[in-house]
């Protein structure tokens, strides 16, 4: 049975499960996501690894055992990636974005650790 305190965490690997098969597939069945994707980081030779770790890390997030540790990792790369997009923009829409994603990511992690 799936407990309240688990949704975050499960909200946290369906969204880097779709961020992966996205990168994947290059956006074929998620174009608007794929969209979101390169806007933020292009689709290139340094992105290559992103849908391998995202996969990882997403199953983390599903296994009890890993749970703790895949959001806290999750935490830490939201983090480096809203701080650079804040940096790098400034926007408005971009920082609720990254805020919003980020304090899901750290519910995770504060209700998965034991």
């Amino acid at each position: 049975m799936i407990a309240i305190k688990d949704t975050p965490a499960l909200a946290t690997a369906g969204l880097t499960f779709l961020g992966a098969f996205s990168r994947f597939t290059h956006g074929r069945y998620t174009p608007s996501f794929y969209q979101y994707q390169i806007d933020h980081a292009p689709d290139d030779a340094s992105t290559r690894y992103i849908p391998v770790l995202d996969t990882i890390v997403g199953t983390m997030l599903l296994l009890p055992q890993t749970r703790a540790i895949g959001a806290m990792i999750s935490v830490f790369f939201l983090a480096i990636g809203a701080g650079l997009q804040i940096q790098k923009r400034g926007k408005p829409e971009y920082i609720s974005q990254a805020v919003l994603t980020f304090a899901v990511a750290a519910v995770a992690a504060w209700l998965s650790w034991e």
